[in-house]
């Protein structure tokens, strides 16, 4: 792949290793149900859940004496469980989907960016998104620049991640949105596709996914607040930068 960024080996601000806050009246050993859809690597399914943005999560809530339970669903039921109250938190909630499903954000989770892969030998940058024939992953939105122009887009196919690098690796797509960790990862556990691929010196866009409470809970998120409040965490962030060697 052509050294057009460096990605960060590591994450930045991610205070999982949060200070010792002292637990509201009730919260010892009280279980709180953490749901996601499956997005690896921040979300990897199974009978024991993991990745990123799960670990951060039960760190978290176990820091504040909450018994986490991480339950990985589709993105609708895990919305639905959210709604009838099943579901105490949904923690990678996108901007903007707060009024539209009625949950409360309480802090941001993740700072994303999202990339443009391209064909090595046919390189787009993300300026010129427009017009080509783009491969994005089921279920992602990304941000109110591209929502604003999808339809300047001649064709969009719906696909799962790996899927995009191969149809840009075989020239059946001009381009592919990807968020830049799974593109990390993805290039790393293939990097056959990944000689093939480019990346764009500048994000498509970036993402801000919040930690976001259910109304219908029958937890007194007071004390969840409370305990926010104190411990202040700060998102992960995960984005590109300037390749300067």
């Amino acid at each position: 792949m052509q050294p057009i960024i460096k990605t960060f080996g590591r994450l930045l601000a991610c205070s999982v290793f949060l200070p010792s806050v002292g637990l509201a009246s009730g919260d010892s050993g009280t279980k709180i149900v953490a749901s996601c859809s499956p997005w690896p690597p921040y979300v990897v399914e199974g009978e024991r859940p993991g990745g990123i943005l799960v670990d951060y999560v039960e760190e978290l809530l176990n820091s504040f004496g909450y018994k986490a339970q991480i339950e990985i669903y589709p993105w609708k039921r895990a919305i639905d469980s959210a709604q009838d109250g099943t579901v105490d938190v949904i923690f990678c909630a996108e901007a903007g989907q707060a009024k539209t499903y009625g949950l409360e954000y309480e802090f941001p989770i993740l700072i994303s960016d999202t990339i443009l892969l391209s064909h090595r030998d046919y390189p787009l940058d993300s300026a010129q998104l427009w017009h080509h024939r783009i491969a994005v992953g089921a279920g992602y939105w990304y941000g109110d620049v591209f929502e604003s122009r999808r339809d300047d887009v001649d064709i969009i196919e719906v696909v799962d991640d790996l899927s995009i690098m191969r149809m840009i690796a075989s020239k059946r797509a001009d381009g592919g949105l990807m968020e830049k960790a799974v593109a990390d990862t993805l290039i790393h556990t293939y990097p056959e596709l990944g000689e093939m691929l480019h990346i764009s010196s500048q994000p498509v866009a970036t993402q801000t996914f919040y930690f976001a409470t259910s109304p219908a809970s029958d937890l007194d998120m007071r004390h969840l607040r409370r305990h926010l409040a104190i411990a202040k965490p700060r998102p992960i962030i995960q984005q590109v930068t300037n390749d300067t060697n």
